[in-house]
């Protein structure tokens, strides 16, 4: 078994920490060798960082690599979409040899050195190629709800095979195999809003996530389980908001990891699951008694 390192990011720890509780209990569960990555930084955030100063973005994603190499990580499981397509993005730049060269340059001057060693995996990729069967196996709560998955859009990135779909497809297979019924929707590609969100509050809560919700609540979804901490945020946040223009959804928006964790038998108080501003309390005592 590969030495994991675990990725956890700025929200995570700092806004929902019931996934990073999650997280460890599922990996410890499943006897995953894995550390947290220590001394990192923020990814950083893909899509603007990025556009204003994509010198500054690489060399931050790649000191972040050079970390997890030095910590004896062989593959870095990222549990948000957002900081895995910016370490994945990193990684994929960072195999031009004059591109890294260029970038260790910088590094040396913190005593770093980025040698291509670790990869960069989504926590659905993880637990997908891994470890399905066992945690088929270990489901001893089934998830027995209507799911309606969210469908990040920096999970559309394609792996080796060229498959955009393919971190999606695992998506959905780990929450059948806790016993979730998986709903498809009319609106499953549609961005939830988080990134216009920056620029335009309104038209970012009623013209792309309200449409979302209500093609969602359109075939009875129960919950919304999605990978990106950015759009956890959206959707929580953004119902809260919507409020304000009469717009009112009541939606439990949950992590993956999260749903897996309560599917083993874990108790929701031992999750932490209050930071949430959407209703999963009431959802899961709801679902658990």
């Amino acid at each position: 078994m590969p030495k994991y390192g675990v990725f956890l990011g700025c929200l995570i720890p700092f806004r929902y920490p019931s996934v990073e509780v999650a997280l460890k209990k599922v990996l410890d569960a499943l006897g995953a060798d894995y550390t947290v990555l220590a001394n990192y930084s923020c990814c950083p955030e893909p899509v603007f960082t990025r556009l204003v100063d994509y010198d500054f973005w690489l060399a931050m994603a790649a000191r972040n690599l050079a970390l997890a190499e030095e910590q004896g990580i062989e593959r870095l499981v990222v549990p948000c979409c957002g900081c895995f397509e910016s370490l994945h993005e990193a990684e994929e730049a960072l195999k031009e040899p004059e591109v890294r060269e260029k970038v260790n340059e910088a590094l040396s001057k913190l005593g770093h050195e980025y040698k291509g060693v670790v990869k960069v995996e989504s926590v659905v990729e993880t637990l997908g190629h891994e470890f399905m069967g066992k945690i088929r196996d270990l489901t001893q709560a089934p998830f027995r709800a209507r799911v309606a998955i969210h469908y990040c859009c920096h999970l559309f990135r394609p792996g080796p095979t060229g498959d955009i779909w393919v971190k999606h497809d695992m998506t959905r297979d780990l929450m059948r195999a806790i016993g979730a019924d998986i709903l498809r929707y009319k609106l499953e590609r549609f961005c939830c809003g988080f990134p216009a969100f920056q620029v335009d509050q309104e038209f970012s809560l009623k013209e792309r996530l309200a449409p979302k919700l209500a093609s969602m609540r359109a075939v009875g979804a129960e919950c919304v389980i999605t990978a990106c901490m950015a759009c956890i945020t959206q959707f929580e946040r953004g119902q809260v908001m919507l409020r304000r223009y009469g717009i009112r959804y009541n939606m439990p928006v949950m992590h993956p990891v999260e749903a897996i964790a309560l599917a083993f038998g874990i108790k929701p108080e031992e999750l932490g699951l209050e930071v949430h501003r959407s209703p999963v309390l009431d959802f899961v005592k709801r679902l658990y008694g």
